[in-house]
């Protein structure tokens, strides 16, 4: 339990590096195939474990949580189709759902590896 804090924290700054990369002008390397989608699954499969490590119940059974981060993909992907330099692509929706649902599969794995 006294993880929880600094695992909240861990999370809270995830997110607004995330953030703050979905929304800022992308200067990726076009040169390595599907990087982008590859950074897509990882953020959201980081994302889940950090918020489910962060959170007193399981990330499976929490709905809120699941709708939370299912609406942030969304989101990102609807302001990137607004934003001149970025563009909105449902591939990368996709990936942002794939790294959830391979986190959840694999969630029962990697979270009796840490202490709740």
């Amino acid at each position: 339990m006294p993880m929880v804090k600094a695992y909240r924290l861990l999370f809270l700054i995830s997110f607004l590096f995330i953030s703050f990369s979905a929304f800022s002008p992308s200067d990726t390397d076009e040169s390595i195939a599907n990087f982008d989608k590859l950074m897509h699954f990882s953020a959201f499969f980081i994302l889940s474990l950090l918020l489910d490590l962060s959170s007193k119940s399981d990330l499976m059974v929490n709905k809120i949580f699941l709708s939370f981060l299912v609406t942030y993909a969304g989101l990102i992907e609807i302001i990137q189709y607004f934003l001149p330099y970025r563009s909105a692509e449902i591939l990368d929706f996709i990936f942002d759902l794939l790294g959830i649902l391979v986190y959840l599969y694999f969630a029962p794995k990697i979270v009796s590896r840490f202490i709740r």
